[in-house]
């Protein structure tokens, strides 16, 4: 269609649109009757373009004056011709109209209250016998009002398209502001569920959309389900996954972990296109067998953690691919799965299956460790007294450790609390506190622990630096590909000349803001690379640890601070490993979790299901575990840090 079309003023064709509607506007002959529905609605287009006063930077105050007063005197043919539409020619109207200008119709008929002149009785005619979009009508909130009862039984009669509605509104993530739709008053909770129920029994139903129903969270201001529908639509997607992947044989994905006798090295890792290959040393691991080290392993060889003890186990938006980001359909109450995650996940649980048996073989349980952590340790290290846990016994089946393990958890972290708290644990006062374990309020011995970037200036800093969304990170004159602006600052010289005018604006704010400046040679160059590897931390794993960073860097932090561009937390878990561990206990967060403390604390699963589902169930539980012993051993190891720092300070005579 070569006709105007108002998308947004972000339309890559605004300026040349612009242009097209001065033309349209003046060769318009005011007082024309029009006599095509197109002709007016294009009409109506145009009028969008004017009312968002933004013009060509040539036209004049004076020519933007005239064609506001032209198009504004035109918009009365608009109105005249629009309220002609009734009963006897709406059918046939509306079938003239462009693809394009559909929506536009209804903007239109909703604008001037034309569906005052349409019948019941005639829209539900037209209804039935034309392929209107429901996604069309239900934008219009006065539209659905004045039509409930008949788009209600359209709806009913068409789950196909009326599922995707609804999960559009209630469940579906979206990345920018979705449209409004408004579902007729007369759609009950017990017809939404119809909807879904005959979706899921319809011929070809999507796996995507299917998901997405098995994982919804039942509110009554959204969607809700009985357990007997959500029990069909995790069947249905289950068997839609058999079926997928019997005729799609996939790309090979492999990961595997050893353990050999005949390596010296601790570990060696290889990454060969995906496939990942891990092999730890056996004979390092019988040799230094000492508590601390085993503990330390899941630090310096398993990686569970990194250098500022930030988890690594935990979903980081930065290591998603675009589509995952951006195309693929999921829940917006769903924890982010992507495929790195998924690899990390695989990896994690082939190291602690393979490190438990190879401690057991050596007569030592991983179990036995942890309780010496709480219970030897930390009153040794910390004289943090009276921290008491009892993990699984040894001969127990894998479905009772499952069982004991989330209170054996919740207990420690409890205890913690009052330790922060009280500086002593009293378990009377355990015992009455009954109230329930929220991960994200559990405190930190240590002030400004986390600093998390916040505020409008800095989502757009980091856009600007790091985003591969952005333009910036384009260079014509390379032969070389960069992901972002920041990596081609990195490995290029950019002289300012060389930045085209559509990115001027954008680099001037970052100079203006003193995160760029021009040198000698007048090439764009970093005003601080501290500051910008500072920031790209920040946008990979989305936190950074005050006091794991250098003085300089913790200096940077609260001047970022005072520009109100970051804010600081104090809690043990950051909040990536908050979602994280609510992700894997429960569903208090995300609608897709594996909810495994409710599963073995609430409802008893099937004791007759594999033992090694409750094994690797079990698995998954140590590695939350394993996670909150290095997350607590690194508080008290700060704490007693900075009680060093501040003590030498103090003892330091002073200089004059």
């Amino acid at each position: 269609m070569d006709r105007i079309k108002f998308y947004s003023i972000n339309d890559i064709l605004y300026g040349r649109n612009l242009l097209k509607c001065r033309t349209l506007i003046d060769e318009f002959c005011i007082n024309e009757e029009v006599d095509g529905i197109n002709d007016v609605i294009e009409l109506y287009n145009a009028k969008k373009y004017l009312d968002n006063k933004v013009h060509p930077t040539d036209w004049t105050a004076d020519t933007i004056a005239s064609l506001e007063e032209k198009i504004n005197k035109l918009f009365g043919t608009v109105a005249r011709f629009i309220k002609t539409i009734n009963d006897d020619n709406l059918l046939d109207m509306y079938s003239r109209v462009e693809r394009n200008y559909k929506d536009d119709f209804w903007e239109l008929i909703d604008k001037f209250k034309v569906y005052e002149n349409i019948t019941s009785g005639c829209f539900q005619i037209f209804l039935s016998t034309t392929s209107v979009s429901l996604a069309e009508l239900l934008k219009s909130k006065d539209i659905t009002n004045q039509y409930g009862e008949i788009i209600k039984d359209k709806m009913l009669s068409d789950p196909f398209s009326s599922v995707k509605l609804l999960l559009d509104k209630f469940e579906l993530k979206h990345h920018r502001e979705p449209q409004a739709i408004h579902f007729p008053k007369q759609l009950s909770i017990l017809d939404k569920e119809s909807i879904i129920s005959s979706y899921l029994d319809s011929e070809e139903p999507n796996l995507n959309y299917v998901r997405l129903i098995a994982n919804i969270q039942s509110s009554k201001d959204k969607l809700e389900i009985s357990p007997k529908v959500l029990l069909k639509a995790k069947r249905k997607a289950e068997e839609l996954e058999k079926q997928y992947f019997v005729e799609n044989s996939g790309m090979p994905i492999e990961t595997s972990v050893s353990f050999s006798k005949s390596q010296n090295e601790e570990v060696k890792l290889i990454y060969e296109g995906q496939t990942i290959a891990a092999t730890y040393s056996t004979k390092w691991i019988e040799e230094n067998r000492d508590f601390p080290t085993l503990l330390n392993n899941f630090i310096y060889l398993f990686e569970f953690v990194d250098l500022q003890m930030r988890s690594t186990l935990v979903n980081k938006t930065s290591e998603m691919g675009v589509f995952e980001r951006h195309i693929f359909i999921s829940s917006q109450n769903a924890y982010n799965v992507g495929f790195a995650f998924e690899r990390k996940n695989v990896l994690t649980l082939l190291q602690m299956s393979g490190y438990y048996h190879q401690l057991f073989s050596i007569g030592i349980r991983l179990e036995e460790i942890i309780e010496w952590f709480f219970e030897d340790y930390l009153l040794a290290e910390f004289n943090a007294r009276n921290f008491k846990v009892r993990m699984p016994s040894v001969n127990s089946l894998f479905f009772e450790k499952c069982t004991n393990i989330t209170p054996a958890l919740e207990s420690v972290l409890k205890q913690f609390i009052l330790y922060v708290e009280d500086g002593h644990i009293d378990f009377e006062l355990l015992e009455i506190r009954s109230e329930h374990l929220v991960y994200k309020n559990i405190p930190s011995f240590i002030e400004k622990k986390y600093a998390y970037g916040c505020g409008d200036d800095f989502n757009y800093l980091i856009y600007l630096l790091f985003s591969d969304q952005c333009g910036l990170g384009y260079l014509e004159n390379s032969a070389e590909s960069y992901n972002n602006f920041f990596e081609l600052l990195t490995n290029e010289t950019l002289n300012k000349n060389e930045i085209p005018s559509y990115n001027l604006a954008e680099v001037e704010w970052l100079i203006k803001e003193q995160y760029l400046s021009i040198d000698v040679d007048e090439n764009v160059v970093f005003k601080d690379y501290q500051l910008a590897l500072l920031l790209y931390d920040l946008y990979m794993n989305e936190v950074v640890c005050y006091w794991k960073c250098s003085e300089y860097q913790r200096n940077l932090l609260d001047e970022l601070d005072e520009k109100g561009m970051i804010e600081f937390e104090s809690n043990l878990f950051s909040r990536k490993e908050t979602d994280y561990i609510n992700y894997t206990l429960n569903k208090s967060q995300f609608n897709n979790g594996l909810d495994l403390r409710n599963k073995y604390s609430h409802i008893q699963p099937n004791i007759e299901n594999d033992e090694g589902i409750h094994n690797q169930n079990y698995l998954i539980l140590l590695r939350i575990f394993i996670l909150t012993v290095i997350k607590i051993n690194d508080d008290f190891c700060t704490r007693k840090g900075l009680e060093t720092m501040i003590n030498k300070s103090q003892d330091s005579p002073n200089v004059t």
